[in-house]
């Protein structure tokens, strides 16, 4: 039965998301999360500090469209380049990208383009899985140590998700993290429901929220029932 460090309830000043691997519905997940959270009331203000596969535009600036979709999703008022300092364009790991370009940007860089207004409630999205690859000397699980949020798990619902969500697992009480909850998100249509199930039933030993996000046809957030700090 896997465990996980148990998630206290007092009120922590944001969450860190993370996922099983690239393309397990991260930025999804945390538009779904901060709308989620706004309409509770809460100040939320999401961050992704570094993302890679920024598409080019006719002024040669770079646009992260994850960036864009959690800025619509949960946070107009915030500048795409506050919620994203720091853009490249290839698709590959952020690590790799800022070798090609050599850029010296750090771990602890990232971690300061991750503040946020006192009383504010930070969402930090990462890139990639909890082990890629993401600033020029670490990776997501450097991040989310240093900003010792509890961690949000989404889980790409795919064959093989439910080996790479109890991996995921281990390694955040490896790196002395709490859970806040997984999140098994579809990503077809065709995903396999009983996965969800399958990953809570593992859960409930530790007590850890699962929820479950539908496919979304037209990629919309919407908000998670149940879903509370």
């Amino acid at each position: 039965m896997i465990k996980t460090t148990p998630y206290k309830p007092s009120r922590p000043a944001g969450f860190f998301i993370t996922g099983t691997d690239t393309d397990a519905g991260k930025t999804y997940a945390t538009g779904c999360i901060g709308l989620t959270l706004l309409h509770a009331g809460i100040d939320v203000r999401p961050r992704k500090p570094i993302a890679s596969g920024c598409i080019l535009q006719a002024d040669g600036s770079l646009l992260s469209e994850d960036a864009l979709f959690i800025q619509q999703a949960c946070s107009p008022l915030e500048t795409l380049q506050t919620i994203c300092p720091y853009t490249y364009e290839p698709a590959i790991s952020p690590q790799r990208a800022l070798k090609q370009v050599n850029a010296n940007i750090t771990i602890q860089d990232l971690t300061a383009a991750c503040k946020t207004p006192d009383d504010s409630f930070a969402l930090i999205e990462g890139a990639g899985g909890f082990y890629s690859p993401l600033a020029i000397d670490g990776l997501n699980v450097d991040l989310a140590q240093a900003l010792n949020y509890p961690v949000v798990l989404v889980v790409g619902n795919k064959l093989g998700c439910i080996n790479h969500a109890l991996l995921t697992l281990e390694a955040i009480q490896s790196a002395s993290l709490s859970v806040h909850s997984v999140i098994v998100n579809d990503t077809s249509r065709f995903a396999d429901s009983d996965n969800f199930y399958d990953i809570q039933e593992y859960l409930k030993a530790s007590q850890t929220p699962c929820f479950h996000l539908a496919y979304s046809e037209t990629f919309t957030a919407n908000p998670i029932p149940g879903f509370a700090i």
